[in-house]
């Protein structure tokens, strides 16, 4: 067992001091501002963007302006923030260019008012002639690289420009410095993300096996973090491999697009600088034509007219010879990301713990002395599991015989704890005569029932330790096809969506019968989505949604011939997962250092954000509130009914969720405008304070998300973080007590698409020890022991296998030549920050003197055994919290009516999932 391990997290180091660079600074003038933002706007005839869309030309400077750094956050809404920093001055003969072809893509498209389209023009000639008129100045600017101020809660906040020019900065000294490995020498580029930069290794590395070469590069990943209540910020650095598309033709999916890399050169002659970026495209596949463009967001159609000598690669061209272009021709070279979506790659995903402490050593080398590693973390609490089945390997018949029993009767006693007497009612509605057996083989092996013979209409029924089985098979015909979704003239396409998906719900609901009142599961075989022609034809939300009509939760398995995998293990997945959506998953019994009190509940939120590029075209909004109460004899898991007010089953919940989102709505509501933010805000702000009081009545252990909740709640930000209080938008931090007597609150943060959490891996004993994982609860050496911040980390799951934590895939050795085909299982690491508990000051500030204060590493060790399950081991997050957010799953928000609209913004308004506002 390793006794400590290490993050890959970096903080400025205090014996350095200041780290000062100087740069020089261009803002972007105002002059420009106004005139390209009147440009611009003539292409909305309404809800017309704030800023300017100037993410395409940051992009377009990163590429090919030498010298530039980074681009600043805001330039394109403000004239008073830089712009983008560069090392030297850029001559106006370079940025002119840029600029112009840039500015070329503001004004809207062909416009059949002659009167309109002569004042585009006008107004396109004034704005480039302008460029010329304008020149903008250049300064110099000193910057703290390490510049930090302490919230008044204690929690170090970086200066906000080191968000987006730390990482370049680290990422360029990065890029300079070779990687040597096994005598093999790898370089890297850069490439700018949302959040922080990108080092690729290039070119790729080819994996030959099978007469077939598959391209991969190393991925080093680098964001600037902070953590609640720590002095200084921290830099998270984490590593993978970077896999490239080399199927001949890259097929793309329907209602998605793949990302571009594009390795490019300066398109100016006298720039001497090496290659050190690469520039970010994407392409779409063309709802009308079937056939792959460029987004509008992608810069590869500019570079054209600033570079005449290269030929750059059509979106036809590069998905039909991927790997000939990612080898480059003519000195441009490109590369499409890969996605799990284009089929088997022979490249495995992450690294093993032995490479990543060797990208890891090389990082700490390339960042002294400015930088400085996190301190080691060492276990806080001895015990890491709680009370579970015995999992051990065994071969003794009668040991795997009582297994198998003790873990029948749990699952049992969890359905007729949820089912309060009532049948346990299964519909499986099947497409195949193999998975319809299959499935009902399944569920005789989760709950040992008998082999019976089906009645005449196909129903099935078991009686088994106090529990009645009733299972219906039914055949699913034309339900499974695409919906038809018919365009009519001013309809959106989410009004046309919402009619076939209704209809096909009602079809799907008296397929089932309506109008039970008994909770069941429906079990529903599906095609695969590639079979149909766009991700809003999938009739899945359709049939779910028809599914909560006739009060079944329902769980999807795709036909045989489009599934990978056995499917006896698709089938035995598929009920364990029905199972949890009827709520039948108690914790199991927790084993603490010391005794929380008995009748303690956890209460677990998670915001739900349905996105209009979803399914149902629509978008949506939900809270969910989850309660849990493991000692309860009956439902003892429930969700909050905001509607009726009161606490319902867990499966009543999903139920809920689906149909009210898919409410039919008034024309003159879908008119209004949308919620703002504000509104957002204080509504969901003003539900947490309502269920904060349901709860009053037993202790509480609130779970909550940071990343996921705080755009909703303003207070769960770092920087607004305060020691046992709470804290709600425009108001002073409350004490925790103020909102329950017996109220503790964790928060947790999970890497998310932001790398909030940095990754780790366990040093051995030795120096020459290989490196591992290693489950537990973890606090830095000699934490304080009001320490509130800790690390939850478990293990690989069964499936996934077992696989040398030394081998190296980057750079194979001829030992294990094959390493990099092998998929590495990197366990995330989730933070718990124990927000509010009855400390010593908490309890003497309320007075309190009936009962001794908590320590905060027993309510995280509580908080991380709640991952570890008998049927799902491990969790990526606690039990409550795993159940809240897979309500996602139910919310199926739908457009009104059909009505036809007008005023409709112009065409070229919207492009789905593409920024409108400025960067």
């Amino acid at each position: 067992m390793y006794s400590l391990i290490h993050q890959t997290a970096y903080e400025p180091d205090p014996d350095h001091g200041p780290w000062s660079e100087q740069f020089r600074v261009m803002h972007f003038p105002e002059e420009w501002r106004t005139e390209f933002l009147d440009l611009y706007h003539r292409r909305w005839r309404r809800n017309q963007p704030p800023g300017l869309p100037i993410r395409r030309l940051n992009a377009l400077l990163r590429a090919t302006a030498p010298g530039v750094l980074a681009t600043g956050r805001g330039a394109g809404s403000s004239s008073e923030v830089p712009w983008f920093y560069a090392t030297d001055d850029q001559p106006a003969e370079l940025v002119a260019p840029l600029l112009a072809s840039w500015v070329m893509t503001l004004p809207p498209g062909a416009d059949k008012d002659p009167v309109r389209a002569a004042g585009h023009e006008v107004a396109l000639d004034r704005a480039l002639a302008l460029i010329d008129e304008v020149t903008p100045s250049w300064r110099h600017e000193s910057v703290d690289l390490a510049a930090t101020e302490l919230s008044a809660g204690g929690t170090a906040e970086p200066d906000r420009r080191l968000y987006h020019l730390l990482p370049e900065k680290i990422g360029a000294l990065l890029a300079a410095r070779p990687l040597l490995m096994d005598g093999v020498e790898l370089r890297f580029r850069q490439v700018t993300r949302d959040q922080g930069v990108e080092l690729v290794s290039w070119p790729p590395r080819a994996y030959t096996r099978h007469k077939r070469a598959w391209y991969y590069s190393a991925l080093v990943t680098v964001t600037v973090q902070t953590v609640p209540f720590a002095d200084r910020f921290r830099v998270h650095v984490s590593y993978g491999v970077r896999r490239w598309a080399t199927g001949s033709p890259v097929k793309l999916q329907n209602g998605s697009g793949a990302t571009v890399l594009l390795d490019t050169p300066m398109p100016w002659s006298e720039a001497s600088e090496p290659r050190r970026r690469l520039a970010v495209n994407s392409i779409l596949l063309d709802r009308t034509l079937r056939v792959p463009v460029w987004s509008r967001q992608s810069l590869v159609d500019l570079l054209p007219e600033l570079d005449i000598q290269h030929v750059y690669p059509k979106p036809a061209e590069l998905t039909g010879e991927a790997t000939e272009w990612l080898a480059g021709r003519g000195g441009v070279a490109a590369g499409i990301l890969y996605d799990t979506g284009f089929g088997k790659h022979g490249v495995g995903a992450g690294l093993m713990p032995l490479e990543r402490m060797l990208l890891d050593q090389w990082v700490e080398e390339g960042i002294r002395p400015f930088l400085r590693r996190v301190p080691a973390l060492e276990r806080v609490h001895r015990r890491s599991n709680p009370r579970l089945l015995a999992a051990s390997y065994t071969k003794a018949p009668e040991k795997l015989a009582e297994r198998a029993r003790l873990r029948v009767e749990a699952r049992r006693a969890a359905i007729r704890a949820v089912l309060d007497g009532q049948p346990l009612s299964v519909d499986v509605v099947w497409q195949t005569e193999e998975t319809r057996d299959g499935l009902i083989a399944a569920l005789r092996r989760w709950l040992d029932l008998p082999s019976t013979v089906p009645d005449a209409d196909g129903t099935y029924e078991w009686h088994a330790d106090g529990l009645c089985v009733v299972l219906h098979a039914r055949t699913l015909e034309s339900l499974g096809s695409a919906l038809r979704v018919v365009r009519e003239a001013s309809l959106s396409r989410a009004h046309s969506v919402a009619t076939a998906v209704r209809e096909r719900a009602v079809r799907m609901t008296d397929r089932l019968g309506a109008h039970r009142e008994t909770v069941g599961i429906a079990f529903v075989e599906i095609l695969g989505r590639d079979r149909f022609p766009a991700t809003d034809t999938d009739p899945k939300s359709a049939l779910r949604l028809g599914s909560a009509g006739a009060g079944r939760v329902s769980q999807f398995i795709v036909v045989p011939e489009d599934a990978d995998g056995p499917l006896p293990e698709r089938a035995d997945s598929a009920v364990a997962d029905g199972m949890r959506q009827l709520g039948a998953m108690v914790p199991p019994e927790q084993k603490l250092d010391e005794a929380l009190t008995d009748d303690m509940q956890y209460l677990a939120l998670w915001h739900i954000r349905h996105q209009t590029g979803a399914a149902t075209r629509q978008a949506g909004r939900h809270l969910v509130a989850l309660r849990i109460r493991p000692r309860d004899p009956v439902h003892p898991i429930q969700g909050w009914d905001e509607a009726k007010k009161s606490w319902v089953p867990y499966a009543r919940l999903l139920l809920t969720i689906a149909t009210s989102g898919a409410a039919p709505v008034h024309r003159e509501e879908t008119n209004r405008a949308r919620a703002t933010e504000r509104e957002t805000r204080y509504e969901a702000e003003r539900q947490i304070r309502s269920l904060l009081y349901q709860v009053r009545d037993r202790p509480t252990l609130l779970l909550a998300n940071s990343g996921n909740l705080r755009k909703v709640w303003l207070g769960l930000n770092n920087g607004q973080l305060a020691k046992d209080r709470l804290v709600f938008h425009g108001e002073r931090p409350a004490r925790l007590s103020l909102f329950g007597a017996d109220l503790r609150v964790v928060l947790l943060r999970d890497a998310n698409s932001r790398e909030e959490t940095a990754e780790w891996y366990a040093p051995g004993a030795q120096e020459d020890d290989t490196p591992g994982v290693s489950i537990g609860l973890w606090a830095p050496r000699g934490a304080d022991p009001d320490n509130r911040v800790f690390t939850s980390t478990v293990g690989k799951p069964p499936t996934g296998g077992k696989v040398r934590t030394d081998l190296r895939k980057i750079v194979p050795t001829a030992r294990w030549p094959h390493a990099p085909a092998a998929t590495a299982w990197n366990p995330q690491a989730l933070e718990l920050t124990v927000l509010g508990c009855l400390s010593e000051q908490a309890l003497e500030l309320a007075r309190r003197t009936d009962r001794p204060m908590d320590r905060p590493a027993l309510l995280a060790a509580a908080v991380h055994q709640l991952r570890l399950h008998d049927e799902y081991h491990p969790l990526s997050r606690p039990l409550p919290l795993h159940l809240a957010k897979l309500a996602e799953e139910y919310l199926l928000p739908l457009a009104g009516e059909a009505t036809p609209t007008s005023g409709a913004a112009t065409s070229d308004d919207a492009e789905v999932g593409s920024p409108s506002v400025a960067e």
